[in-house]
């Protein structure tokens, strides 16, 4: 999340926002945002997990969300999925960027 954070303003710049979806409850997201230093990002509470396994990416094993990064354009369209998101990668990051900026 602090990498996302890190390139949030370039994310901003092209018309975008960021919303992270987690199956944590909004407390733990505020503990552990002031714990990170703030995101200026909103995060979502999937406390039962509804949203995780209703685009396909909730790991039933561990019961937990799989890191994933969605784009959906202006008229609410899905134009890019990365299941398998590496927060580590920066790689990851630059492809979510190029997305953005082949979006109409």
């Amino acid at each position: 999340m602090t990498s996302l954070r890190d390139v949030y303003q370039e994310i901003r710049e092209l018309g975008a926002e960021v919303l992270a979806i987690s199956g944590d409850s909004a407390h733990a997201h505020k503990a552990w945002s002031k714990m990170l230093g703030g995101i200026p990002y909103p995060m979502l509470a999937d406390w039962g997990q509804a949203v995780t396994k209703l685009y396909g990416v909730h790991n039933a094993e561990r019961f937990c969300p799989i890191r994933s990064v969605f784009i959906v354009d202006r008229e609410g369209i899905l134009r890019f999925i990365n299941p398998s998101m590496d927060p580590r990668d920066p790689g990851s990051y630059a492809q979510i960027l190029e997305e953005l900026e082949k979006l109409p």
